[in-house]
């Protein structure tokens, strides 16, 4: 928990209120780009100062949906009394008039909101997370709708993944949900990408392919496809998706170099080992597709799996799905259970397999 709540002002506020940004924690911005990054980088117990203007409901809306439960005031150069300011009080909402308070009052209460923000011994508690934290997700829009506002509320990590070319392997970044806008035709803003060049990249060679992406709430992880409306400035708005489904895999994966495989030896009791090269790979299990039809759900098998550079890796992996791929065989999910000293090495090929990835699509920009 961030243990100096800032204060979020106007340029022009700041201006008349004689702030230089030093007097406390501080971020003094023009109005645009002030909510934009209180949506992006805001604490829960941020103070923020808005100029009243036609659309402030909709921004504060924004605000709290964001988790930000800090006040907020809304400065004005006239007296304005809402028809529901006692509803706005409720949600923390405060009217201050610089004709009828003092610049010294109006700078003295914000310093006062920000020392007891500060000072506050109230902690946001955990929540609870029972052994299923959501039911199988609904198709229903309305729960959609509810689900992605979690999410945002939580901050929730989101990742998203992308084929630019059929001969390429997929790309996948993280980022974070920034804002929902819009009531019948609901988009998500998407912003801090991890690498920050998914953008450029996306508009390069994307041509409004469709993302695919994942989030984990609870025990559950979620995933859903994602129609592109824009990107630009650094962030990526899509439609809200008209269906969720159950993920079975929850890690960052990547898709070996056909050229430099990742092996899967399997060993079922009683019968020889069965090699097998994994379709994607990551720190939590390998998927691949075989002929082989007699592994079985849910059963244990030792595995030694096999990195680039005759690195091995003994330990045991657990089949989570299985289903008939096209064609012929089965398509496997195979959750693998490594001593921890091992999978350091693991993680460090994910993490080396993704930098060749993001380079080999990065070249064919240049």
């Amino acid at each position: 928990m961030n243990q100096h709540p800032r204060v979020w002002i106007t340029q022009q506020d700041a201006k008349d209120l004689g702030l230089k940004g030093d007097e406390f924690p501080c971020t003094i911005l023009d109005i645009k780009t002030l909510i934009y990054e209180i949506l992006k980088t805001g604490s829960p117990r941020d103070i923020i100062v808005l100029p009243f203007f036609r659309t402030f409901a909709e921004v504060v809306e924004h605000i709290r949906d964001r988790g930000i439960k800090g006040p907020i005031i809304i400065y004005t150069n006239a007296e304005i009394v809402p028809m529901n300011l006692l509803d706005y009080a409720a949600q923390g909402v405060i009217f201050l008039d610089s004709s009828r308070f003092t610049q010294p009052m109006v700078v003295g209460f914000i310093t006062f909101l920000q020392k007891q923000q500060e000072m506050s011994s109230v902690t946001d508690q955990p929540e609870k997370t029972p052994a299923r934290a959501h039911p199988k997700p609904s198709q229903d829009s309305k729960e959609i709708r509810s689900l992605f506002k979690k999410m945002l509320r939580r901050r929730s990590k989101m990742l998203l993944t992308c084929q630019f070319k059929d001969n390429l392997p997929t790309l996948t970044v993280t980022c974070d949900i920034i804002q929902m806008v819009g009531e019948i035709e609901t988009k998500l803003v998407l912003d801090n990408f991890n690498p920050e060049e998914f953008i450029v990249l996306y508009n390069q060679l994307g041509k409004d392919k469709p993302l695919s992406g994942f989030i984990t709430q609870g025990d559950e992880t979620f995933g859903f496809d994602l129609e592109v409306n824009s990107a630009r400035m650094g962030k990526i708005t899509v439609f809200l998706p008209e269906a969720v489904y159950e993920q079975k895999r929850k890690f960052f994966r990547v898709e070996p170099d056909p050229k430099d495989p990742v092996t899967l030896h399997i060993h079922p009791e009683g019968e020889r080992t069965i090699s097998v090269t994994a379709r994607d790979v990551s720190e939590g299990g390998v998927g691949m597709i075989t002929e082989y039809q007699d592994l079985e759900k849910g059963t244990t098998y030792p595995v030694a799996l096999v990195l680039p550079k005759n690195q091995v890796i003994l330990g045991n992996a657990r089949v989570m799905f299985k289903v008939p791929a096209d064609g012929k065989g089965f398509n496997y999910g195979m959750e693998l259970d490594l001593h921890p000293a091992d999978l350091q090495y693991l993680q460090h090929y994910v993490y080396k397999r993704q930098a060749g990835i993001l380079a080999a699509i990065r070249n064919l920009t240049i």
